[in-house]
């Protein structure tokens, strides 16, 4: 059996590449559609203050029967440009979240070590300046723990006398 050893750069460097270019497409992908659903939202609203536009001008003029059939194309026109538009944009927002979820994955690696930069310095200072208290702390201990163990083979002892 072959032993696989996880911990291999060329392997990490390869698939890092491919999880950015993957999370790239995604994001750019969402945001097209993201960009495409507002601009069909738009035309829908639009579309339907234009038709009841026209709706009212046929009421005033009397002349229902000409205007009527554009009319109700256009509201279902602009309320199906809405209801896809809606459903473009949900779709995109969730395919931009992906791709960026992809992509901070994908730059974990960075990310960690850029925190650790902020942080170490940090953590050695407070290292530095707690190691007399625990070194003082842990001879204490010791210390006790040394008299304790005197006591006992001290009792020890006079109990072997007693007996």
């Amino acid at each position: 059996m072959e032993k696989k050893e996880y911990l291999n750069e060329e392997e990490y460097l390869q698939n890092a590449k491919k999880l950015k270019t993957i999370g790239l497409i995604v994001l750019v992908v969402g945001l097209v559609l993201l960009f495409a659903s507002i601009i069909m939202i738009i035309c829908g609203f639009l579309g339907f203050g234009k038709t009841f536009g026209s709706g009212f001008e046929a009421i005033d003029s009397g002349n229902m029967n000409i205007n009527s059939s554009r009319m109700f194309n256009g509201v279902f026109g602009g309320f199906g440009l809405i209801a896809i538009g809606s459903l473009l944009s949900m779709i995109g927002f969730a395919a931009s979240a992906v791709g960026v979820g992809l992509l901070i994955w994908a730059h974990q690696r960075e990310i960690t070590a850029f925190t650790t930069q902020q942080v170490m310095p940090v953590a050695q200072e407070g290292i530095d300046k707690m190691t007399p208290t625990v070194s003082n702390a842990a001879g204490s201990l010791a210390k006790s723990i040394s008299k304790g163990v005197a006591e006992g083979k001290k009792e020890a002892e006079v109990d072997k006398d007693i007996l």
